[in-house]
């Protein structure tokens, strides 16, 4: 998928800066098999006010998985038969492997749907790492990471992706102005004044292609602008677990 140097390339920025992207890793017949899934899912499911700056919390599993939870599906949480394609995805393996990505392993068998839907709020500034404690926080690579991959193309005014490059290994002020993420604190924030929405003038926007594979340090601070479109905004992403 990518030559020697451009897999260098990626790998240095996704430890120098926290994220990395990769171009067309997903394609037919899955992107569309994802995209025709995800709107069908969304369409039976309204959105919980709890979870309006996500858009949505839709967390599905492998069958396999499932199984071991012993638990009875609802809206938010059941199994489907795709997670288990986009996970084995080879050319996700094959590119997580050009990189040096050593040990990748899914963390819970599972995808998370996030779509913001039309005219949606924007998306606070967090970050997704909870094991501070832990010497791995300080690694210099990374030991979480999400896979994650847009099923239209984004930009500013759908509410493309936004993040603060390098904050994944060093505190800026921003961090001591953030509740922790996706707690009920940050949930009922509903001043888009407050510093969580702020335009930090470090920040960059990363508008991506429908089926473009990023890759991002779960310690990175990330947001997403509003989106000013009537069109949703889907976003699968999975995360794993990696140099074990």
């Amino acid at each position: 998928m990518l030559d020697p140097i451009e897999a260098r390339q990626k790998r240095d920025q996704l430890v120098r800066d926290g994220f990395a992207i990769v171009p067309g890793i997903l394609g037919d017949p899955l992107l569309s098999q994802l995209q025709r899934w995800s709107q069908e899912v969304f369409e039976a499911v309204p959105v919980d006010p709890r979870y309006q700056y996500q858009g949505s919390d839709i967390h599905v599993y492998t069958e396999s998985h499932w199984q071991q939870m012993d638990r009875e599906p609802d809206h938010r949480q059941f199994p489907a038969p795709i997670v288990e394609q986009l996970l084995n995805h080879e050319p996700q393996k094959q590119v997580c492997a050009e990189l040096g990505l050593e040990d990748v392993r899914s963390a819970g068998g599972s995808l998370i749907l996030l779509s913001k839907p039309a005219f949606g709020p924007p998306l606070y500034w967090h970050q997704d790492f909870t094991n501070w404690d832990h010497p791995e926080a300080a690694a210099p690579w990374p030991t979480r990471i999400f896979l994650s991959y847009y099923m239209s193309d984004t930009s500013r005014e759908n509410g493309c992706l936004r993040v603060i490059p390098g904050t994944h290994r060093k505190r800026i002020e921003l961090h001591d102005l953030l509740p922790n993420a996706h707690t009920p604190e940050i949930q009922a924030i509903d001043d888009l004044d407050h510093p969580i929405f702020m335009d930090h003038p470090d920040s960059i926007d990363v508008p991506l292609r429908t089926g473009d594979l990023i890759i991002a340090d779960a310690r990175l601070l990330h947001a997403a602008w509003p989106n000013q479109t009537d069109q949703r905004r889907t976003l699968v992403l999975a995360w794993h677990d990696v140099f074990s």
